[in-house]
């Protein structure tokens, strides 16, 4: 994470990672898995695509794009999402692409991989879905529920916590799964209704 343009995004992040981490820790009962490596330095080193007025971002790498108000950022964390043990709910994941702006605490994080040799899309929404689930942390309601994003029908996962509130996106498009989340204060209607806008002008590039 380490910038200062992703320090709000960090500060929410880290709040609910530490409700996960109790949350698991109760539900399991045992010690938790030997972490995946995560990405470097070097990998963690975004490239910003800053806004000053309503512009398009197309990301080139995954194959979408997005309109993005006045004042709003893209910042493009190095690294390739390959494969599920590099996924946990709340952290950072290799080859993010953050939507932020300074003049508001919510986020945007969106990702996608190539879907693996021998895994329906069915089967990779299943298991994103169920390790989202597995995130939920213990003063959390949890809705599920169908949805369409960029034409694609979507399954959506939101957490109503606390202190914040995540919507969490995944669908399947061109052998890729993809994976939009949104987070903003619990009781900041502003930021929320900004993230959804620009989800709903979300689109895929064909390459």
């Amino acid at each position: 994470m380490g910038t200062s343009r992703r320090t709000g995004v960090v500060a929410l992040l880290s709040a609910l990672a530490f409700m996960l981490a109790s949350c698991t820790t109760e539900d399991t009962g045992g010690s938790p898995e030997p972490e995946s490596p995560g990405p470097t330095d070097a990998e963690s080193t975004p490239s910003l695509s800053p806004s000053v007025s309503p512009s398009s971002f197309d990301s080139e790498r995954h194959a979408y794009s997005l309109e993005l108000p006045a004042g709003w950022t893209v910042a493009e964390y190095g690294g390739t999402w390959t494969t599920f043990k590099q996924f946990t709910p709340g952290a950072e994941v290799p080859g993010e692409d953050v939507v932020s702006s300074s003049e508001s605490p919510g986020f945007l994080v969106a990702n996608s991989m190539a879907i693996p040799n021998g895994m329906s899309p069915a089967d990779w929404l299943a298991e994103l879905e169920r390790l989202t689930r597995s995130g939920r942390g213990p003063d959390c309601d949890e809705i599920i529920d169908k949805d369409v994003l960029a034409g694609e029908p979507a399954r959506l996962v939101e957490h109503r916590c606390e202190d914040i509130t995540l919507v969490g996106r995944s669908l399947t498009h061109g052998g890729r799964g993809y994976y939009f989340t949104i987070g903003a204060p619990a009781d900041d209607v502003t930021s929320a209704a900004a993230l959804e806008a620009i989800v709903a002008s979300i689109r895929f590039v064909e390459r």
